[in-house]
């Protein structure tokens, strides 16, 4: 059975040169058009949970076998995620943000490219504004709705 990362980076590599080479010039099925909404309002659905610490709420927007990739680490599976984004004591979520800069769709994967902007706050502090990449790979679900399977990012550089 091959490594999630592996078949990750397949489909990462494969699937832009798939969707450019097969998408049909000027499609008119307006799925597409739904599918980039889908995936907009499940993003903004992310923000929404990970701002208020709502682990529940995430965790809906993972498969269940999904895999977190996290700089330097691997988190896998619907649990271990909602643990992962559990609210660290005495820090909160000021404001988060997605921002996609590239969505491709081919039937029922997505790869979402873009930046992430997150506002946290210690206690006693100021709050802090960081931003960097991350790439996710969405999985439609037989109800039609789409839910990350994959997601990378990077951390901010030091001097941010």
């Amino acid at each position: 059975m091959s490594h999630p990362l592996s078949l990750f980076l397949r489909i990462a590599v494969a699937l832009p040169l798939v969707v450019s080479a097969c998408a049909p010039a000027g499609d008119t099925s307006g799925r597409s058009e739904e599918d980039r909404r889908a995936i907009a309002e499940a993003s903004l659905a992310f923000s929404a949970a990970y701002m208020a610490g709502d682990t529940v709420a995430l965790g809906a927007l993972y498969t269940e076998d999904a895999v977190l990739m996290p700089p330097n680490r691997n988190v896998e599976g619907n649990a271990q995620i909602r643990a992962y984004f559990a609210p660290a004591e005495g820090r909160r979520q000021v404001g988060h943000q997605l921002t996609s800069e590239r969505l491709l769709v081919d039937g029922d994967l997505a790869i979402d490219m873009g930046t992430w902007s997150s506002i946290t706050q210690r206690e006693g502090e100021e709050p802090r504004t960081s931003s960097e990449r991350y790439l996710v790979v969405w999985q439609r679900q037989g109800d039609g709705s789409w839910k990350i399977a994959w997601d990378a990012w990077h951390w901010p550089r030091p001097n941010q």
